[in-house]
């Protein structure tokens, strides 16, 4: 690769000679030898073979060419300094990206309202969304290649840091026609003779563990069929009379819009009150992205 013909303190030359119309005056402003400006001057125009300024006992004029020259320049730095700003910021964590893992079964808008307060003090921060089941975006999360990682809490690795986001009340979902429809609420013991449908994510093993919780000790083993799909879809098939589905009571304004009265949403009740599931954000405290950082220090000063 060949030397570029100029470099940036001769940029800064030329600028200062024209904003104060001779060589001693910029060699002052640029706190140098007037000399050294008159050198790096010289060199420049030797380089370029083209004069940039008209000599005289009274100053400088730049020529024709010499004025294209300034203005050429004055873009350059410009640029430069805006770039020095932008890593600056960049390096101290205040402009960049931050890329999120969302558990299939979260919806984007309730991590993004968490959000707000950070990204209105953060504006020239961007996060960037994926989604996934648990595992995989918490085996994403292990290898470096997303910053956070917003799932349920259970089974986290010792290596991860996590902060509470939410709890989230589980409903049943049952068929419009299903006999246990009609009632107010019903409970665990009614569910007993049911088949739970669940996904492949997280959500659907928690769900999984909660029923076995809540129906183990009866003398009846639950019924729990297993799909390869997220548990947001597991509805349709309760829809289709397949089952019965759990899910979070955060998805029903979506339930209700995708599908509305064919779909029975009820609460359930025994002794123990409504069960949960627990939502947080992980991360891995050794991430070198400075935006990253910057976004786990709001994390833990909003730690619940």
């Amino acid at each position: 690769m060949k030397r570029p013909p100029f470099d940036l303190w001769q940029l800064l030359c030329v600028r200062a000679i024209a904003q104060h119309g001779s060589i001693h005056g910029a060699a002052r402003f640029l706190n140098t030898r007037q000399s050294a400006v008159s050198r790096s001057l010289h060199n420049l125009e030797e380089r370029l073979n083209v004069t940039l300024f008209l000599r005289s006992p009274a100053g400088v004029t730049p020529t024709t060419f010499g004025r294209e020259f300034i203005h050429w320049s004055q873009t350059i730095l410009d640029n430069v300094a805006g770039m020095n700003a932008r890593a600056r910021r960049t390096g101290k964590g205040e402009n960049g990206q931050i890329s999120v893992g969302i558990q299939t079964c979260v919806l984007p808008g309730k991590f993004s309202t968490f959000t707000a307060g950070f990204r209105t003090t953060h504006p020239d921060i961007i996060f960037l969304y994926s989604e996934g089941t648990g595992k995989r975006l918490l085996r994403r999360l292990l290898r470096g290649q997303i910053d956070f990682a917003v799932v349920t809490r259970r089974n986290l690795a010792p290596a991860l840091r996590v902060t509470p986001l939410w709890s989230d009340r589980i409903v049943a979902a049952l068929s419009a026609d299903h006999p246990l429809a009609t009632r107010r609420e019903i409970s665990w013991q009614d569910l007993r003779h049911e088949t739970f449908l669940i996904g492949r994510d997280n959500a659907g093993q928690d769900f999984k563990e909660l029923i076995r919780r809540k129906l183990g000790e009866t003398d009846i083993h639950p019924r729990i069929r297993r799909h390869d799909i997220g548990s947001n879809r597991v509805i349709a098939l309760v829809q289709s009379r397949e089952g019965i589905a759990l899910l979070p009571a955060s998805w029903l304004p979506l339930i209700r819009d995708q599908h509305g009265h064919d779909v029975a949403i009820m609460e359930i009740r025994d002794t123990d009150g409504s069960s949960h599931l627990e939502f947080g954000i992980a991360w891995r405290p050794d991430n070198e992205n400075p935006c990253a950082q910057t976004f786990a220090r709001y994390l833990e000063s909003h730690r619940k």
